[in-house]
């Protein structure tokens, strides 16, 4: 990668893990420049055609091929909405709005056949800072504030979370103070004062114990702070003082008091503008909505209490939009219980009669993002694009044409839109429900060809759309009349698919000169450089679903990201417990495998166990799954956790079944009691644990992941960090497989 003025590079997270990428779409003009398409298909990343031109030499190609594309994995706004940010596998570019120009910061000098996961950023709503995370460990990195125009960077955190979908940090409204956690306590920093080296310690701007969910900020730039039952109130121009003093002075303002006590672990909460009204969503299962009063020692008013029953998925996500009445419209992504694939919904949480009513069903929801006078919502879903009035819940405008994968507000009436094929910006008329748009410059290819010397491309919409060289944009033109087949020749050179000595690519460009010296080239010599074969060590991942089902819907939605399959393990008493659940995991196609129809351990001494309670147990687990699923489960089984003996596999292997053991030195089930109860015991986060399956990867092994909490207390669990497992296993260089092919 080129290095540039702030190192776009850390966007990226680039793992070692190898996808194939193939050229096509040859097309040579009589000036020597030749047009070509790259795909590329990489497990867990966007999949896109992008776009190059090349000059031709009589040896060598003349000058680097260009990028003519530049696909929306990421967007952000920064330097006050006058430039569109876009990172993908290839760089970082910037869009300015300014002169409808586009300029690419970071650019790789070569196909990247790494596999890319592109990072998470939080811009500051100004603009004008962002954070990221810059991972050094799997699971794992630096927590960083960037300053954008000056590319200076200041570390905030040494250890902090990796995420691929968010930044655990929180901006406030007018961008002069961030919000950040370390080490089970939240802090606050204002990032003008970060780069003067004029911050207080940071042991004086320490608002209070919790996480990152344990704050919130108000529209006026104060900000609510909850501990246990207590919610405090904090105005940003106090932050300091109560900084300094909070051994005298206490947390903040007492605002109220909350019915029970806010875990920041599992509970999430959001507030309107004033800081007056809450919605609590506690352990992802129940939705509270409060008035907050005048009084700091009273108790919240409860304005209605909503169990999430009667939903029809695993709830992902959460998102509270406040009307411009103050009322609150709930966003609840999640995991469809018939599909087993991403939807969403929005509900109202001040219907009639304190109901939670249901407002719109959107399949495949991107998340809501909110217009910057807090009139209108925007989201992607099914294909299109919509955008609502939030107060009346009418759909204001409509943007169809091509896959939307993210939008971002420009204006309070404009919205950009990054889609599958183009970058556009679209124009709302809230009076007559029209809108008009502009193509900024394309995402993918498209179907390219030579206008003489202009280069075109004809999208599925069949408008045309001509390069502007000078901009490195395109622009709507009226199709060529007698448009020319694409052309591998000319006077000069023939170019042509042929063989890679690299296996990370399906084919090569080659050039061969047809006059003077006959000289045969590659257009890109990596695909000339063979890459040392090696045995890939293959590694399975299987998910014990046995005693809670929380991590069910994570797991789905993550394994759908990467198009696996899972392997599960189910006992009796998940099915019993979580039909539904059961249910979901087999729509989504996965493997469904059994433990036991209890989830006792066998080898204990309460148990007498002889062949035929091992296979009578078996049995009874298959009918309870198909009375549940109509379905069969595979034959192959381990016992509950893993606690097996000979007469055990004996007895079932006479029914037909094939054990399967998992890799017994890392397992997520270990909690702070086990390890407090035994010192052989240890206790490993997450994200220890995913390092350590890392350094001890090898060929066959298999992964044991449970799907949910198990007795006893952790911090976390694998599941909730199953992507960035599976990245550090791609990162690894294995394969992951069935663990069927494993078992063969």
């Amino acid at each position: 990668m080129k290095k540039v003025f702030f190192s776009a590079a850390v966007f990226i997270s680039s793992l070692l893990a190898y996808g194939e990428a193939s050229f096509s779409g040859l097309d040579l003009n009589q000036k020597d420049s030749l047009l070509f398409t790259v795909h590329q298909k990489v497990p867990g990343a966007s999949e896109y055609d992008s776009l190059f031109t090349v000059n031709l030499g009589e040896e060598k190609i003349s000058g680097a091929p260009e990028l003519l594309t530049c696909f929306p994995e990421k967007m952000e706004l920064l330097n006050q909405n006058a430039t569109l940010q876009l990172r993908n596998r290839y760089g970082t570019a910037w869009y300015s709005f300014a002169d409808d120009s586009l300029s690419w910061k970071t650019e790789s000098d070569r196909i990247p056949v790494e596999y890319t996961k592109i990072g998470a950023v939080s811009p500051s709503p100004d603009g004008k800072w962002l954070c990221y995370v810059n991972q050094t460990k799997n699971a794992q990195g630096q927590l960083v504030l960037v300053e954008i125009m000056s590319g200076k960077s200041h570390i905030l955190v040494d250890e902090n979370p990796f995420r691929y979908d968010s930044v655990n940090v929180k901006w406030a409204p007018d961008s002069k103070a961030l919000l950040y956690e370390k080490n089970g306590a939240v802090y606050f920093i204002t990032p003008s004062s970060a780069f003067k080296n004029v911050n207080l310690p940071e042991e004086y701007r320490k608002i209070g114990d919790g996480y990152i969910s344990s704050v919130q900020w108000t529209g006026s730039s104060s900000l609510l702070y909850v501990s246990g039952d207590i919610i405090y109130s904090i105005r940003e121009n106090e932050l300091y003082t109560r900084g300094l003093y909070s051994s005298f002075v206490g947390n903040g303002t007492i605002a109220g008091r909350l019915p029970q006590a806010f875990n920041p672990a599992s509970d999430e909460f959001f507030c309107d503008e004033d800081g007056r009204q809450l919605v609590v969503i506690t352990g992802g299962n129940f939705v509270s909505y409060y008035s907050v009063g005048s009084a700091g020692y009273d108790y919240v008013t409860s304005r209605g209490i909503y169990p999430l029953t009667g939903i029809k998925g695993s709830p992902l996500g959460f998102k509270v939009l406040w009307t411009s009445e103050r009322k609150p419209v709930l966003w609840i992504g999640m995991l469809s219980f018939s599909t087993g694939r991403r939807t969403a919904a929005f509900y109202s949480l001040y219907g009639k009669n304190g109901r939670m009513e249901l407002l719109l069903d959107v399949p495949e929801s991107t998340a809501p993002v909110i217009s910057p006078d807090g009139k209108h919502v925007a989201f992607a879903g099914n294909d299109s694009a919509f955008v609502y009035d939030l107060t009346e819940w009418k759909l204001c405008g409509k943007i169809s044409g091509e896959k939307i994968l993210s939008i971002l507000w420009l204006t309070n009436s404009t919205v950009v839109a990054g889609g599958v094929e183009t970058v556009s910006l679209y124009t709302m008329d809230y009076k007559t429900l029209a809108s008009s748009s502009q193509v900024l410059f394309l995402s993918s290819s498209g179907s390219p060809f030579w206008n003489g010397t202009e280069i075109c491309s004809e999208l599925s919409s069949k408008k045309t759309y001509s390069w502007n060289p000078e901009k490195k944009s395109w622009v709507q033109r009226s199709s060529p009349s007698g448009r020319a087949l694409p052309s591998e020749k000319n006077s000069r050179y023939r170019v042509f698919l042929g063989s890679s000595q690299n296996r990370n690519f399906t084919n090569s460009i080659y050039v061969r000169s047809l006059a003077g010296k006959v000289i045969t080239y590659p257009v890109f010599a990596q695909t000339e450089v063979p890459v040392k074969e090696r045995k890939i060590k293959k590694v399975a991942l299987v998910f014990d679903a046995m005693e809670n089902g929380e991590g069910v819907a994570r797991i789905l939605s993550v394994l759908n990201e990467f198009s696996m399959k899972g392997t599960f393990f189910f006992d009796g008493e998940f099915i019993r417990r979580y039909p539904v659940e059961t249910k979901q995991i087999v729509a989504s196609g996965s493997e469904c495998a059994s433990i036991f129809y209890s989830s006792a351990d066998l080898l204990s001494s309460n148990f007498i166990i002889d062949a035929d309670f091992i296979k009578r147990g078996l049995a009874r687990n298959e009918d309870e799954f198909f009375q549940v699923t109509g379905k069969e489960l595979s034959l192959l089984w381990h016992a509950p956790y893993y606690s097996s003996s000979d007469l055990m596999k004996k007895a079932a292997a006479e029914a037909g079944y094939t054990y399967v053991e998992a890799y017994s030195g890392i397992r997520d089930s270990v909690s702070f009691e086990d390890a407090a109860a035994d010192s052989k015991i240890k206790y490993m986060s997450s994200s220890q644990l995913i390092d350590a399956i890392a350094e001890n990867l090898y060929d066959g092994m298999i992964i044991s992941v449970s799907v949910g909490k198990s007795s006893g207390s952790r911090k976390d669990y694998l599941y909730e960090n199953i992507d960035l497992l599976i990245s550090a296993i791609l990162d690894s260089g294995c394969q992951i497989v069935d663990v069927s092919e494993l078992v063969k």
